[in-house]
């Protein structure tokens, strides 16, 4: 298993367990925090629910994330009403 492959499956559970539903991933250019010049590749999902957006990037500045965004940092905002919707 290659790094990126790690960190998609890492970032795909730690959404699930947040009520996220992703989608797949897509290769993207990450720009990070410190040089926003500076490309490197990296991929990204969202919530089928909600949109929220989870970004994996293999080579981070130092100090930076492999795995950020909404997706990982809180609950699914729609979650309460897909499961209505359903029942």
């Amino acid at each position: 298993m290659t790094k990126m492959e790690r960190l998609k499956a890492e970032a795909r559970e730690t959404a699930t367990l947040r009520g996220h539903r992703l989608g797949g991933f897509q290769a993207a250019a990450i720009s990070g925090e410190a040089s926003a010049e500076e490309l490197r590749p990296g991929a990204t999902a969202v919530c089928d629910i909600c949109g929220a957006l989870v970004v994996v990037d293999p080579a981070p500045a130092p100090g930076e994330p492999e795995i950020l965004g909404e997706g990982v940092d809180r609950d699914c905002t729609g979650i309460d009403q897909e499961w209505h919707e359903t029942a």
